[in-house]
């Protein structure tokens, strides 16, 4: 019997970010135009590639990205001033968010070998690195505490990534995961330091990694058996029992995928994933973050179909 097949629901953009969303594409695109001029035209290739963009269409990195990965920038910033997207000070904010999120699949896909590096790659990654580092330090010049801040999210993170081993428990190995998130939670954080309250930007951070977690924890999911055949230690683990988590990177596999049957593991996930995206529009309700938290609910797995 196959495993349960489970999937968000669908979130997209509204046509009130539209134009946010476009801002977010350009200045990832751009990236490609920091490079030797000789290495310009094969970074752009491989963007749009990686993007699941054909050349012929408009690029849309965000495409790889569900909706509450980006929007919420966008809607925290209209519940509080609602600054115009040119304001330089935004743009660096949008610079540091789209390097983020480019980084943060880049050197998950690079670590684990699924994306070959070659010499166009690895000097993206280098150009989307410093723009980060630059723009985000910019950025934090104008929080109180910004340029802390930021270096201590960057240290974390690096932490974070190299720590692969099991941990104690799910909470534990999913406390990691908000640590691995924290290059690209910076950004909400220090706008929502920057317009609310020392407590509200605490929310607003717990609240995108809820919505991080739930990714997470699908994400693992779907790539079961693909985690499983390499040996890459995901959430999923600890859902066996302790005396059995060391046979994760085995030949063990179908006894493994027999007891996930035999639990119900798809609805367990399915269940937890739901319950992160509800904890995290309940923070965005509480924030008048409505539409926000809209996004969010709108991605709670509905169906369960087998494949």
């Amino acid at each position: 019997m196959a495993m349960q097949r489970l999937d968000f629901g669908l979130s997209d953009t509204t046509d009130e970010s539209e134009e946010f969303c476009k801002l977010l594409n350009r200045s990832a695109l751009s990236l490609c135009y920091g490079l030797p001029v000789s290495l310009r035209t094969e970074a752009v290739l491989f963007l749009y590639k990686y993007s699941h963009n054909g050349i012929t269409e408009s690029f849309n990195f965000l495409r790889k990205y569900h909706s509450p990965s980006y929007s919420i920038l966008y809607w925290i910033n209209e519940s509080a001033h609602a600054l115009p997207w040119e304001n330089p000070w935004l743009t660096l904010l949008l610079e540091s968010h789209s390097s983020a999120l480019l980084l943060h699949s880049l050197d998950d896909h690079l670590s684990d070998g699924s994306l070959k590096a070659n010499h166009t790659v690895l000097q993206l990654r280098t150009e989307a690195w410093n723009r980060y580092a630059q723009s985000s330090k910019l950025f934090g010049k104008e929080v109180h505490d910004g340029v802390l801040i930021a270096e201590d999210f960057i240290d974390k993170y690096f932490k974070a990534i190299v720590d692969t081993g099991i941990s104690e428990s799910l909470e534990t190995h999913l406390s990691r995961f908000r640590s691995q998130m924290a290059i690209w939670s910076l950004q909400p954080y220090l706008l929502a330091r920057s317009f609310f309250s020392k407590d509200q930007a605490g929310l607003v951070l717990k609240m995108y990694e809820s919505f991080g977690i739930a990714w997470r924890l699908l994400d693992d999911y779907q790539d079961l058996s693909e985690d499983l055949a390499n040996g890459h230690i995901s959430s999923l683990v600890y859902f066996l029992p302790e005396e059995k988590r060391a046979d994760w990177a085995s030949d063990k596999k179908e006894e493994i995928l027999g007891h996930f049957r035999e639990i119900r593991l798809g609805r367990q996930i399915s269940d937890l994933v739901n319950s992160y995206l509800s904890e995290s529009a309940r923070i965005a309700d509480d924030l008048h973050l409505s539409k926000y938290s809209d996004s969010l609910l709108a991605l709670k797995v509905v169906e369960h179909s087998r494949t």
